[in-house]
């Protein structure tokens, strides 16, 4: 019995370390440089989040789990390989004297780390003969859009968009691409995406490239598996075997995809705001009897009731739990004693 004790002693030290540890670590990630503005039921909904996004990851059918791999393979004739700053030079006016800055400085963000400790980012170069195609995928962290702490960076994320006017070009595989439409002088077209806003993809190619061209590029583009890796899925996102070009249409297919692409986008808007609304009413509720953590489950073993090492009544009162679901699908239960036991 001592041997039982003393290990479960230990294994709760170990797990209460790692807890504290990844705890600090979380509230960085969620953009603070302390844990302060963090709660600890924030943290656990948050890490609860976290180990189940690991379950579906695991059994994803295969998929690959490192954005690196679901970037598009090379097409026929062209070569892949590392990006250097060197190749933003083709795209950029030829003289830059009088370019946009805010162009410019989108295009370097292509070749440039994001900061925050688990960011992950994979960009890589295309290249045939005197062309090269740039592609960046950055992934934020999970954290960001499971807690209310993070809810201004969540937002931010979900509201990034054209910055320099927008054309509907085409939809892979259910995942809408934006053609952010960079000033007259910049020799470059500028392409974007997300997925549920936690996942951004930028493609940059040379202006002369038609969306022809591009399309060997998004054929292989693993939107199902970047779709699997993101806490706000989009149910069916890339399992759709379709790729939708708006210029292969002709004007009245054209509107109509164009009328289906707002309503779409007004739709994922509303998700995401419920959402966000969800996942701030969830944090603020009180933790659950059965969400208070190791401590109380060695306590509930050993008939500790508290810190001071007050062993816990013979027979505790029996207790009534009544749960409802509201409107916004957030699940409330109310813990009381049975006074009538």
């Amino acid at each position: 019995m001592i041997r039982l004790i003393a290990t479960l002693l230990m294994l709760t030290t170990m797990a209460g370390g790692y807890m504290y540890y990844d705890f600090r670590m979380s509230a960085r990630l969620a953009g603070r440089a302390d844990a302060d503005g963090l709660s600890f039921a924030e943290y656990l909904s948050g890490l609860t989040d976290r180990l189940a996004g690991l379950s579906d990851a695991a059994s994803a059918g295969g998929m690959p789990t490192r954005l690196a791999d679901m970037l598009p393979k090379a097409p026929e004739g062209w070569k892949l390989r590392a990006a250097s700053a060197e190749d933003l030079r083709p795209f950029l006016p030829k003289s830059l004297a009088k370019a946009d800055k805010a162009a410019v400085a989108a295009l370097e963000a292509l070749l440039s780390g994001v900061s925050g400790n688990g960011t992950e980012v994979a960009i890589r170069a295309y290249q045939k003969g005197d062309r090269t195609v740039l592609v960046q995928a950055v992934r934020y962290p999970n954290l960001i859009f499971t807690s209310s702490a993070a809810l201004k960076e969540r937002a931010a994320l979900q509201a990034i968009s054209a910055q320099f006017g927008a054309a509907d070009v085409m939809t892979v595989r259910g995942l809408d691409v934006t053609e952010d439409l960079l000033p007259e002088d910049f020799r470059g077209r500028l392409f974007l995406a997300d997925v549920g806003g936690q996942i951004h993809l930028r493609l940059l190619a040379p202006r002369r490239m038609k969306d022809t061209e591009l399309l060997p590029f998004f054929e292989t583009l693993n939107v199902e598996a970047m779709n699997a890796s993101v806490i706000d899925k989009v149910e069916g996102l890339g399992k759709v075997p379709l790729i939708v070009l708006a210029s292969a249409l002709d004007d009245t297919d054209r509107e109509a995809y164009v009328a289906a692409r707002a309503r779409r986008a007004a739709d994922k808007a509303q998700r995401q705001e419920e959402a966000r609304s969800a996942t701030e009413v969830q944090t603020a509720a009180p933790p659950s009897r059965g969400s208070l953590g190791i401590g109380a489950l060695i306590g509930g073993l050993f008939g500790l009731s508290n810190a001071t090492g007050a062993t816990a009544p013979a027979q505790a009162a029996p207790v009534q739990v009544d749960c409802a679901t509201g409107k916004n699908g957030v699940k409330r239960c109310m813990v009381s004693e049975d006074a009538g036991g």
